[in-house]
This record gives structure tokens, sequence and C-alpha cells, in this order.
């Protein structure tokens, strides 16, 4: 069968089982969504299967679009009808049909980060939460938490809290002010359907007849909420595929849960397993140090990553006094790297843990004349003049949009004070309506004065008109420039210092352009529904859709950014304890199993060439901090690594590459899956005088086995030590009383 002769084994085994429950563990590089697609194209070539009944769903808008292209070139024609998206646009499109069988009209808004915290602020402005000191990222937080998990707040905030009572007031208030807005907010999209599903057996029916064959992709990502959607959608039984990687589990701190792929057959019994080994990315020395890094997390699917790639280079290791110079160094290999003529820019990618790592970067790499890239920072659609456009749209769509209506009511300015908007959101709050209808109350029963009641009635007809335009207007690129000109928002641009508002109106001609190119790829019959699905499409942008890879310049990124990626070269910056992995993850296990699977993430980005860098001193608040090697850095084979730059500096832990058989004769190597020593290299003894132990000393206690020293606090009798047993977990020990002993 031709579509077949393009797949190995292991991938034809994956996409020709079309009935039941599918598990599909697809290492880094092994061509997880090349199976995706060909089983969609399987599915309708040589099975008949009705395009409309295959529902696929992934994670960024990127994802998605790819998926798309690849559809449409293996299936041409008949790819149209198949639903393809993210998780929340799959949702919102759900809920857009049957939305108002839980309260929701058709034109609701979708919440970003901005605007959820924007009604948050106000929620805590109305109650007075200042004086419970209580942080809008807390809420946040707190919301977050409750949604991703499908929990009510008082199953997440603890009774015994001194705000705990004020806390659910603060959320429940939340709740109403976006109920008054129908907005939603990203967790909304996921539980509404979900509940849609769970309490509608009509519905729920409906969907299970329509998407005869599901698929997902990256299921290692999902949260408990998306969980349970899939849950509902797909029948005991029923033929559902997803796909993913334990090792590439980096999104706990949003909600995500491993346990959702690793338990998998348990909640959807009868499921088949097919594990995909074979890399197609990197090179075999890049891949062996990766897998030996994730070996060290005891709770994962066994799996043993090869490939048919040449052996490559070693890895570089390269340790630098401090962050300038690690930089310095970084830019230096760049420039070698480019002028030999083997790389463009565009083929490297410049990795760290945290976004205050960029800065000197930055500064180098201007100071050397790189062009570069700064991933994941501000988003086009969060910049100050492209959001006001868009709360101008969508208050066309959705009026009772309070956030919206707040941002823009007085932009460009039209002598509408703050204590006229204090005055209208203080009557919305205590008439529990939305803005919109305190401005038409106020307006009938002329609550304001004579001038802020001109003012309003003249901005209310503005609005007014402008929604008019929804039905007149020729296409959605031209209603945008008429809001453009009718609110005289380019003027108010131009008013402001010429290089800013040339940057400004630039980005708002771009936008008008991003506008017309959804308009040529989305058909529908009505503009308002091209309207509300150009403003979801742009609300469910995420870091990963930033990246394009055509510019030619070097990409700078985090480790979370990088996924999904790949480059020829990489640098992994940082590659110290405390960075990476994290210092926060040393009394965590599932923190520490996470920092690993971010360091396997970023280490299988590479194609060609991978560079490990750290430093030796950093500055945290003014104050020097002496930096080791990353422990992750010791269990990688020595034959797999090249050191230079200060790689025999002292401090700097390893002194060269042959130290390990020298200085840890006997210990064995690491083993699979975690088992045994963790394959750490000890770092030479202090002088004398100091700590009996140090962190990276390879440990044996009678009890717990062998283990790392992750920590040390204290001296003499008071000196603590937190080791991570290969077995025992994370323990914490006085060392005066372990029976604890160095073993190199």
């Amino acid at each position: 069968m031709e579509l077949l002769e393009d797949l190995n084994e292991r991938q034809r085994e994956a996409v020709v089982h079309t009935e039941g429950p599918l598990l599909v563990i697809a290492g880094a590089g092994s061509g997880k969504t090349r199976v995706l697609m060909y089983r969609i194209a399987y599915l309708v070539r040589h099975k008949g299967v009705d395009p409309r009944h295959i529902l696929a769903v992934t994670f960024t808008n990127k994802a998605a679009d790819e998926m798309k292209a690849r559809a449409a070139r293996l299936l041409g024609e008949e790819c149209k009808g198949i639903w393809l998206g993210t998780f929340h646009a799959s949702c919102a499109r759900i809920l857009r049909e049957h939305g108002e069988r839980v309260g929701l009209r058709r034109n609701f808004v979708i919440c970003d980060e901005a605007d959820q915290l924007s009604h948050i602020k106000a929620c805590m402005k109305e109650l007075d939460s200042s004086r419970m000191g209580i942080a809008p990222q807390a809420v946040r937080a707190v919301i977050e938490k409750a949604k991703n998990n499908a929990l009510s707040y008082e199953d997440v905030l603890s009774p015994g809290s001194p705000t705990y009572a004020h806390m659910l007031l603060l959320l429940r208030r939340y709740e109403e002010r976006l109920r008054h807005s129908n907005a939603l907010d990203f967790g909304d999209l996921i539980n509404d359907a979900r509940l849609l599903l769970e309490t509608h057996p009509d519905v729920r029916a409906a969907y299970r007849r329509r998407f005869r064959y599901v698929m997902v992709d990256e299921y290692q990502d999902t949260n408990r909420a998306q969980h349970l959607l899939l849950k509902a959608l797909v029948p005991p039984g029923g033929n559902v595929c997803v796909v993913g990687d334990d090792d590439q589990s980096i999104y706990r701190w949003r909600g995500a849960r491993v346990s959702n792929l690793l338990d998998f057959e348990k909640d959807f019994p009868g499921t088949k397993v097919v594990t995909l080994e074979q890399n197609y990315r990197s090179t075999k020395t890049i891949l062996a140090a990766a897998n030996r890094v994730a070996m060290g997390n005891p709770l994962r699917r066994p799996k043993n990553l090869w490939t048919e790639n040449e052996a490559g280079e070693k890895i570089s290791y390269a340790a630098c006094a401090d962050p300038l110079e690690e930089a310095r160094y970084v830019a230096e290999r760049i420039q070698r790297l480019v002028s030999s003529g083997g790389y463009r820019l565009r083929d490297i990618g410049v990795f760290f843990r945290t976004n205050a790592q960029s800065r000197p970067f930055e500064e180098v790499f201007v100071r050397y004349r790189i062009p570069y890239a700064l991933i994941g920072t501000l988003r086009f659609f969060e910049r100050a003049e492209v959001k006001d456009v868009l709360a101008y749209l969508r208050i066309l769509l959705n009026p009772d949009d309070s956030v919206s209506l707040s941002r823009i009511i007085n932009r460009p300015p039209r002598g509408i004070g703050e204590a006229t908007l204090r005055e209208l959101d203080e009557y919305a709050s205590m008439n529990r309506i939305s803005l919109w209808h305190a401005l038409q109350e106020g307006l009938e029963r002329k609550i304001l004065s004579q001038a802020a009641t001109q003012r309003i009635g003249a901005f209310c007809g503005l609005v007014r008109s402008l929604r008019a335009r929804l039905r007149e207007a020729r296409g959605l690129a031209a209603l945008l420039q008429e809001v453009i000109e009718a609110t005289g928002y380019k003027e108010y641009l131009s008013s402001h210092d010429k290089e800013d508002a040339e940057r400004r109106l630039d980005n708002i001609a771009e936008m008008v352009k991003t506008a017309e190119e959804f308009e040529h790829s989305f058909s529908s019959e009505t503009l308002e529904s091209k309207l509300a699905a150009f403003l979801e499409r742009v609300a469910l942008v995420s870091d990963a859709d930033t990246y394009n890879g055509k510019a030619d310049c070097v990409s700078l990124m985090t480790l979370h950014c990088a996924k999904g990626l790949e480059f020829p070269v990489v640098f992994l910056a940082g590659f110290e304890e405390g960075i990476i992995p994290h210092e926060r993850s040393s009394l965590s296990e599932e923190e520490l199993a996470e920092e690993r699977r971010l360091c396997y993430v970023g280490m299988t980005r590479a194609m060609k060439k991978l560079y490990l860098t750290g430093v030796a001193e950093r500055s945290y608040f003014g104050q020097p901090r002496f930096m080791e090697p990353s422990s992750f850095l010791y269990e990688i084979p020595n034959d797999l690594i090249e050191y230079g730059h200060r790689a025999g500096r002292p401090g700097m832990g390893r002194f060269s590459a042959g130290d390990r058989d020298e200085r840890c004769e006997g210990i064995p190597p690491a083993t699979e899956h975690g088992k045994g020593t963790l394959g750490r290299k000890p770092r030479a003894a202090r002088a004398e005088g100091s700590f009996r132990f140090k962190v990276g000393d390879l440990v044996h206690h009678t009890e717990f086995g062998q283990g790392i020293i992750r920590r040390v606090e204290g001296r003499g009798e008071k000196e603590k030590v937190t080791v991570q047993f290969s077995t025992a977990g994370i323990r914490k020990l006085i060392v005066a009383y372990a029976p604890l002993t160095k073993l190199c």
C-alpha cells in the first residue's frame, strides 16, 4: 500500500490500528505528527471514513496549522470536513453551537491572561482586597488550579486560611463578572464544554456519533479537565488515539498531568500501546546523552531511542566565569559556525531556563552584531495598540465585554474622566450588570452630569454605528479599516512621538493584513461569524505560535518555548545546579523529575551540534553566588562530551575528561529506568575545615542505598544534607546521626 511505504514498522503499526483505544508513545524526533496525519489519511483513503467523523486535537495554533497543511498535501480536497484544531478552539466551537444549554450566548468573548487579570483587579477593588494582602496573580493561580483540575474553589482553598472567606467571595464575584460580560477564560472553555457533554446526554450522544475517530497530540501535556473532556467525548471502547511522550511532559506548573499518559490504559481498557523509538532528528551522540539524562526518572515508560543518523560530534561543555563571558563564548562560537559556511543564523537556537538569563545574550549579540529574535516575550496581539483595536472589535461582537469597554471608552481621549468611569463601575457592580448596561441606564436615568452624559451618549452612538457596520462592511479587513478611521485611532497614534507613532501604525497595518489573510482562509456566510472566529484565534495565540523560523537570525528562548522545535545547532545555557535543574526542585521529587524532562527536551532539539555552557558565579540581588555544574552533566558518559574553555577551572566541579576513571574507580555507571546508581560523577573534595559533604557527592546510606547530595546546610554537628536517593527519593538527614558514607 503506497501510503504505508513511507513509514517504519512501528509507525505502520500505529497507523493501521484504527478500531478501539490506541496509545502511541512517541519519543523525541520519532515522527509522531507524521503518524497522526498518515493515520487520518489511512482512515479516509483506505477505510472509507467520512472526514466529518474525524476529530484531531493539538495544543497550539502553529501545530494545528501544520497538521492542516499536511492533511491537505496527503488528501487534497478530501481533507475538508475534518475537525482539526487546538483543545481550546475545539471547545469554543462546541460552545458556539450548544453553549446556550449551559447559559452562554453565542457571542461570548474569550479572556486572555491580561483580560483575566483586569477582571480580577476590578473585583479586588470592589471588595477592598488590598487590606487582606492578596495579590492578583495569587487569585489567578487559584482560578487556574481549580479549573485545570476540574475542582471547585472550595476544594482548592484551605478552610483554615485567614483569607479563606474573603478569597471565596472574591472568586465568586469574578465568576459573576465573567457571566455578566458573557466572557470565558481559558479554563472555562474546557470545563464548560466538558459540563455540557456530561450533563446533556443528547448533546454528548450527538458528538459521539459525529466524532467516530478522535485523535489527540501531545497527550502528556493534558490537564485533568482535558482528560475528563476526552472521556466524555469517547464512549467505552471507542476509537480514540492519543500520542505523547512522558519524557517530554514539562508543563506541570500549568496543570499538565503526566499520569494522564502513564495511566491511559486504566481509563480506556483494551488500549493497544505502540512505542516509536527510532529518532530521525539527532546524531547518535546527542541521543545517547539525552537518553542517559531521561533514564534518571524512575516513573517513565520504558523506551530506548535509537537512530540510523551519524554518530556526529561530541557534545561541547564550556565553563565560563560569569554570564557575560558565557554570552561572549556563545557569540564567538556562532560567528565561527556561520563564517565557516556550514550554518546560517536561523539554524541556531540558544535556550535558557528563565527569561532573566536572556539579558547578557541580548547585550552581547548587539555588540557582536548578531541578529537575534527573542521568542516568547511580548506577543504581537499583546501590544497596546493592537489590544486597543481588538477591544473595539470585541465590543462590536459583544458590548457586554466590560474589560474591552473599559479599555477603549476613553481611547482616543473623549473627556470621559476617571471619576465618571468609577461611578459607572460602581453602579454596574451594585446592580450586577455589565458596564454597557450601566452606560445605557446612566443615560436613561440621567445619573451623571450633563457634560458626562453628552460624552457618554456620543460614545454609545459611536459603538452602535460601528455595530451596524457588521451587517454592511465588505469584509473583515474592511471592517477593521472602518473602525480605525471612525474612532480616530489613527490620528490618535500619529500624535505620539514620531518614531513611536510609526512603529505603532506599522503594527496596526500588520493587523489589517493579518485579518485579510485570515479572511481568505476562513469561509463563512456572515461577517459576524468571521469576526468571532478571528477574535477567538488571536485570543488563543500561544508562545509557540510566535516562532516562524523564516528570518535569518539566532533564536533566543526559554526551554519551555523550545518544545516542538528543532535546530541544527543548540546552545543550552546556564547548565548549573540551581538553574538546570532549577533550585526549587531540590526538595521535590516531582519538580526534579520535570526539570530532568525539561533538560531532555532541550537536548533533543539539537540535530547536529549541542553546546552546554555554565558559569562559576552569578549575581543574585547584588550578591555573588558561586555555582556548581548541573547534576545532569555528571549523568552523561564522558566519552560523549568534549570539555573546553575553562572546563578545568577550579570550583567548576569536573576538571578534565579523564577524571572519572581516576577518582571514581569501581563506581558503576547509570542503569536503565533510574535503578541503581544515578551515574553521577563526584566532584573533587574541598579544602579541610569546610563541609564534610558537598553538593554532587555520591553517597551510600545503609537503609536508602545510593544517592546524590543535593543541598548542604550548617557545619559540624549541625550539618544537614538533602539527598536524592535512586530508590528512596529525596531525604533530609542530619550528618552526625545518619549512616552515610561518601563513595569517592
